[in-house]
């Protein structure tokens, strides 16, 4: 666990080690992803009085999702994502007959499933991007806060590494065409929050990305 800036703080849990933000918008905060043990880190987080309104989630892979239904349970949040949920998207059997226990995913609603063709939300006070780019999984979303240059971008790109392919609906040449068509083309100044591991940015991608 640590924080980011006065704005983003990252917990950092779960069987896989996924990172889940809470982000300051306006009056509330609007959290990123889900993590195992997400939303009893947020209690602690939370200024008095203060709410989750909304929970975006990257894509579904259970890493991502197994404290959705604690965080909805907590703070009556409202959850969006690119496709409703699915044990299909989860992962969880392929995942518990490759990796052993620990992979299940309480079940949850979507309430907002906004479709690949979606270009922006308003979530939490702010206007939120929307980029649909699968390939590690076929739900995969980056999220764009407003014009704070800060992206959200789960498995799709980490810090000289892109997310693996070899997933049910996985490409790696469908993957690399959506970062290259839809993050590279914004300012290279971006900070890219990922779904695991350290932040990076957009230029220092670009430079050193081996897969770009």
């Amino acid at each position: 666990m640590r924080a980011m800036s006065a704005d983003i703080q990252v917990y950092t849990g779960g069987p896989c080690m996924c990172n889940g933000y809470l982000v300051k918008c306006g009056s509330g905060y609007v959290a990123v992803d889900a993590p195992l043990g997400f939303a009893t880190w947020v209690a602690k987080k939370l200024p008095e009085g203060a709410q989750v309104t909304d929970l975006l989630i990257t894509h579904q892979h259970f890493d991502h999702v197994q404290g959705v239904a604690d965080m909805v349970e907590k703070y009556h949040c409202r959850v969006h994502a690119c496709m409703p949920y699915s044990r299909e998207l989860t992962l969880e059997e392929l995942a518990a007959r490759s990796w052993g226990g620990g992979m299940d995913v309480r079940p949850f609603r979507v309430d907002n499933a906004f479709g690949s063709a979606c270009s922006s939300l308003n979530c939490g006070d702010s206007e939120w991007k929307v980029y649909h780019i699968p390939g590690h999984s076929p739900d995969g979303v980056a999220y764009e806060l407003g014009d704070t240059e800060q992206i959200f971008c789960g498995d799709i790109l980490f810090s000289g590494a892109v997310g693996r392919t070899d997933f049910p609906g996985g490409s790696m040449s469908t993957l690399i065409r959506g970062i290259r068509e839809k993050l590279l083309v914004r300012p290279h100044t971006c900070v890219v929050h990922s779904g695991h591991g350290p932040d990076t940015s957009l230029e220092e991608e670009m430079l050193n990305n081996p897969y770009l």
